[in-house]
């Protein structure tokens, strides 16, 4: 990796190694390498692992993403990102983000009409500031379409993280709807964390009355058993 003067002069490092690395970055490339992401080369579904099926069942989208499990350290820089602003774990994610997108989009060229990353509801976003799920995945889509205002959150629901499966999942009726039709398209929608899919699934209801054809899930963790 060559370094420019800027880099020499204003260093960044590695969040796991402490190496010095290129300012666009936040993981050098052989901790990137070794990071236990899920393989999506072997399952570009997720739904295909008997094992993560048996910790979502009766999901309303048809195909799942994920690049990780929730556990160390996608836990704390998720975590540290969300509720303390930590920027500097953003370009980790999304280097960890681009690199599972590379090996799930050679499977599913241009399949995709259109992504939708989960809003927040008005008042915790004046409270929290900003969506740190927009800002760390949409940099990463590139030139795919992404709807920021096709998808709104009307109901301001408890925090999930406190919450039982069955209470998640009655905290969420009627959180969502769309505005747009989205008659016969395929639609990603995005989330962070992926806990007992209660979100996502209320989320997908909302588009497919909307008309869509296909709700496909990507989120960046997935919470295990």
């Amino acid at each position: 990796m060559k370094l420019s003067l800027s880099d020499w002069l204003f260093p960044s490092y590695c969040v796991l190694c402490q190496s010095q690395i290129h300012s666009s970055m936040g993981l050098c490339q052989f901790c990137l390498d070794d990071l236990p992401l899920l393989d999506l080369a072997e399952h570009d579904n997720l739904f295909y692992r008997p094992d993560i099926v048996e910790m979502f069942p009766n999901c309303n989208f048809e195909k799942l993403f994920a690049c990780a499990f929730y556990q160390p350290p996608f836990d704390l820089w998720l975590k540290q990102l969300k509720f303390n602003n930590q920027i500097h774990y953003k370009k980790a994610l999304q280097q960890v983000i681009k690199k599972q997108l590379r090996v799930f989009m050679t499977k599913h060229p241009a399949a995709v009409d259109a992504f939708i990353i989960l809003p927040l509801h008005k008042a915790r976003f004046l409270t929290r500031g900003f969506n740190q799920v927009t800002q760390v995945w949409q940099p990463c889509l590139g030139s795919n379409k992404v709807l920021n205002n096709a998808l709104l959150r009307h109901k301001h629901t408890s925090a999930q993280s406190q919450l039982s499966k069955a209470k998640r999942v009655k905290n969420l009726q009627q959180a969502f709807s769309c505005k747009i039709n989205l008659e016969g398209k395929t639609v990603v929608i995005i989330d962070d964390i992926m806990t007992t899919g209660a979100t996502l699934n209320a989320a997908t209801l909302s588009l497919k009355e909307a008309g869509a054809k296909h709700v496909w899930a990507f989120t960046t963790c997935l919470t295990p058993l």
